[in-house]
């Protein structure tokens, strides 16, 4: 599944960088620093709430099959395998678990329990389908540090809305799901599911490729969607200096970020996209700074 990223998610980019450049940064410096980037085009292998924060390589996607941070959930995992026919290595294999999916009508603060799972569980998929616009935070830490995405009335008015969704990694820590709606109304349905991690492909000049979030780490070729519809792969330093997150590497002070979001502005980054060689360009990927 590709992942689109529309103006209202711009602010899940510019919150990677800065909190990127705050995890750099001395205690006596933790201010709110900003920059960040719209992508236009697709990221592959992402949730649409996680797309964003995969695309810079900053924080991986929830349902990454790779080693948590710590404190987060850990899912026993087996071992990786090679990428079957029809899945982008790196990418996990997914199986559906149990019967039908529960869907939950949201409107107001809820918690729904995920103790209820079957054997084999590993991640609990849960699709975000609004009916009004607003704004969702959903996720499984209590605390709020959750995925968020915004709906305009535009966004509706355009047709049937894109469905977010994640894969939440589930442990004996993990027991809720949280939805916190603002002026939202929408159905949030969830669906257990089992990863089996895959290796990342490796091409004849020794490059590898694949998805972000791989149990071998980040992939010198990274699988996106051009804007002509095909799926390839960009150079990740390319994408890595298009993003910020090569400059962000450097940022020492509110300044640093201030000013490179100014140089930025309004400026578009389009970035070759190639077959799993490297070499054949098939598309082109945009970056658009907001």
């Amino acid at each position: 599944m590709a992942t689109y990223f529309t103006p209202g998610r711009a602010d899940a980019i510019e919150r990677a960088l800065v909190d990127h450049v705050k995890r750099r940064a001395p205690r006596s410096q933790r201010r709110t620093w900003a920059a960040g980037l719209l992508l236009t085009g697709a990221l592959a292998g992402a949730g649409a709430s996680a797309g964003a924060f995969a695309a810079t390589g900053m924080l991986q996607p929830a349902d990454a099959p790779v080693e948590q941070p710590a404190g987060q959930p850990t899912p026993d995992l087996p071992d990786p395998v090679t990428a079957p026919a029809g899945t982008t290595p790196g990418a996990p294999v997914v199986s559906l678990l149990g019967h039908e999916p529960l869907s939950i009508a949201v409107d107001a603060a809820t918690e729904v329990s995920l103790l209820d799972r079957p054997a084999g569980a590993t991640h609990a998929r849960v699709t975000i389908t609004p009916t009004a616009p607003g704004t969702l935070h959903w996720g499984t830490d209590p605390d709020g540090n959750n995925p968020t995405a915004t709906w305009t009335s535009a966004d509706l008015a355009d047709g049937a809305p894109g469905a977010a969704w994640q894969d939440f990694p589930l442990d004996a820590s993990v027991d809720t799901l949280y939805l916190d709606p603002r002026d939202f109304a929408g159905v949030a349905t969830v669906q257990f599911v089992a990863h089996v991690p895959t290796l990342l492909g490796t091409n004849g000049r020794g490059e590898t490729f694949g998805t972000t979030g791989s149990p071998e780490g980040e992939p010198d070729l990274i699988a996106v969607e051009a804007t002509n519809g095909k799926f390839g792969y960009v150079y990740r330093e390319e994408l890595d200096e298009a993003t910020g997150e090569t400059a962000a590497r450097d940022f020492t002070s509110p300044e640093d970020a201030l000013e490179w979001q100014e140089r930025n502005r309004g400026r578009t980054h389009t970035l070759p996209v190639y077959l799993a060689d490297g070499t054949t360009q098939i598309g082109e990927f945009r970056l658009e700074s907001p």
